[in-house]
């Protein structure tokens, strides 16, 4: 944060309701809240650049949590019902659901549908970054390259180098996905495999997995290790991308581009301070299992508009502890064990390759993560789940 003695030039300081730094799914749903009641919104968007590394991956309940917005039929066009679960030196495992539990799509293309949201519902967009952000006394002054913008209220979706989280120390976390992602056209002898399908593989980058997903032409690679839980993948992960790429039959083409995904490394991180708050990425709401992170940018930007609305951000870190970070502490617990035993996990998906569809009862929200160690226990048993429709209702309305 800047200097509390900044001037500010009050005739040239424009004044909005809410000042959202980040332009994401979850700045984007705050911002579609906010103006639609009537709230006067400022969005700093960032310049325009290149398109965030990510694997575009929209999970069933992510695209659920959307459904307010309306979205457009492209958003299904490439859905994933089979998942191919691999081991370095292993046989794969498949497997076939029979309902999609999560879709592939173009993260650019998704980001700019966002904003054209948020214009529509009567948002003010900017392709300003936030260069300064002052504590004021009717809220906050934030300066970018070409201008100053004073809010009586303050959201931080920034992503993981939100300056609104390091300015009020909000949303920090400990357990990050370091990942590694490219994109290239789509080769010949892969596209029978990945037609809605997408590869998994476990063991070959310490605490964590790799993935192969097909999206029409485009394949999209990565890996992600996450670095609280042990030495993590460090310098060598570009080396085990190009292992991984080689076990796919592929030629290297290009280096690959680098991401953090912030997950909640505790039951209450602190996500607000007085009239601040910040969502999504910048928040480290990420699933701490595959650092799935579009769902719960979504519902935290509308949790947090409701509480702007109600005048108190505290009803936001409340909610958000009933819920998403309920299901996270349980997540984490999960991402422990499969990590540190990826080869068992492995083996048990071999021998009983059912069990696979528990992460696509997670994925439509149809399993909470709190009722994952029951669900794993009755699949040993040869006995199936019990699924609560409701239990995933909160990706879906979180303002109830």
């Amino acid at each position: 944060m800047g200097g509390a003695g900044l001037m500010l030039n009050q005739a040239m300081t424009a004044r909005y309701d809410v000042i959202i730094v980040g332009l994401g799914p979850a700045g984007a749903a705050a911002a579609v809240e906010l103006a639609q009641a009537g709230a006067r919104v400022l969005v700093l968007a960032g310049p325009p650049g290149r398109a965030k590394p990510c694997g575009g991956c929209l999970s069933a309940r992510g695209l659920d949590a959307l459904g307010f917005l309306d979205p457009p039929a492209w958003l299904a066009d490439h859905p994933v019902s089979r998942l191919w679960l691999g081991f370095p030196g292993a046989p794969d495992v498949e497997y076939l659901s029979p309902r999609p539990g999560a879709y592939f799509l173009d993260r650019g293309r998704l980001d700019a549908w966002l904003a054209q949201r948020a214009v529509q519902a009567g948002a003010e967009v900017r392709p300003q970054r936030a260069r300064e952000i002052v504590p004021h006394q009717e809220g906050f002054v934030v300066r970018g390259q070409e201008g100053a913008w004073q809010g009586r209220w303050l959201l931080g979706a920034g992503g993981a180098g939100c300056p609104v989280g390091r300015g009020l120390g909000l949303g920090r976390s400990a357990w990050v996905f370091a990942a590694l992602v490219q994109e290239r056209p789509m080769p010949q002898h892969l596209r029978p495999r990945l037609a809605e399908a997408g590869f998994l593989e476990l063991g070959g980058v310490p605490y964590g997995y790799a993935w192969a997903f097909s999206r029409g032409e485009v394949l999209n690679l990565g890996l992600a290790g996450l670095t609280r839980q042990g030495p993590g993948p460090g310098g060598d992960l570009a080396r085990r991308f190009q292992a991984f790429s080689a076990r796919l039959g592929l030629e290297p083409a290009g280096a690959p581009r680098g991401a953090a995904i912030p997950c909640p490394d505790q039951r209450r991180p602190r996500l607000y301070q007085g009239r601040a708050a910040v969502i999504g990425d910048a928040a480290g709401l990420a699933d701490p299992v595959l650092g799935e992170g579009i769902a719960q940018a979504v519902v935290s930007g509308r949790m947090a508009a409701a509480a702007v609305l109600a005048g108190d951000l505290g009803r936001y870190q409340r909610r958000a502890e009933e819920t998403l970070l309920r299901d996270h502490h349980h997540a984490r617990m999960l991402a422990r064990l499969i990590y540190r035993a990826p080869r068992l996990f492995h083996g048990l998906a071999r021998r009983r390759p059912g069990g696979v569809e528990l992460g696509f009862h997670w994925l439509r929200g149809e399993l909470a993560p709190g009722d994952m160690w029951l669900a794993l226990a009755r699949g040993l048993l040869g006995r199936p789940a019990r699924l609560d429709p409701n239990r995933g209702a909160y990706y879906i309305s979180p303002l109830g």
